[in-house]
Order: C-alpha cells, then structure tokens, then sequence
C-alpha cells in the first residue's frame, strides 16, 4: 500500500482523495451542531495568505487553536463546489507538531 500523496492547502481542489498535509488552526467556527462535531479554519504562512476550512466528524480528533498538525484527510469538495475543505473522518489521522503552550 503507497503513503497518501502530500498536497498543501492552497493545492485543495476537491479531487485528490486520502492526502496528506501541514497547517496551523487559525480559529474555531461554532456550528451550533453535533455532526461535523468540529469546524476551524486552516492556515499556513509559508504558503502565503491562504486558508482552508476542516470539518472534524471523527470523534477521535479535536483540533486546538493555534497549534500546528500532520494530517491525514480527505480533500473534500462539500455542496457542489460551494467550498473546498479538509474532511477528517473515519479513518483520518492528526499529530501535532506545535502548541504555543509547550
């Protein structure tokens, strides 16, 4: 079985599939709502000012603000194209890399 390519997340475009990437949480977006259980939006300074939302369904995963993460997801094209997305579901993956706190 080959590791998922890693793709950036100004390189989102809906159609890679299981990848892997690297961003900060940038902040948290209340949904008022238990399925996705998670919304934050995703940022990386050394890919200029671009963002990218992720959507958490899996129960296993909670993303802090501020903090730096390795993922494993889904690039996810949500609602006819209305928004390119980081999906994190069964079977996806993070592992944090930086915590402002530590």
């Amino acid at each position: 079985m080959s590791s998922p390519p890693f793709i950036h997340i100004d390189e989102f475009d809906g159609t890679n599939g299981f990848v892997k990437t690297k961003a900060f949480v940038n902040y948290t977006i209340d949904l008022r709502n238990h399925e996705p259980h998670q919304k934050v939006m995703l940022g990386n300074s050394d890919r200029g000012d671009v963002q990218r939302p992720c959507v958490v369904f899996n129960d296993d995963i909670t993303l802090d603000e501020g903090c730096g993460y390795m993922f494993g997801g889904f690039d996810n094209q949500w609602d006819d194209g209305e928004e390119i997305q980081l999906k994190l579901s069964e079977g996806s993956w993070v592992r944090k890399i930086y915590d402002p706190d530590e």
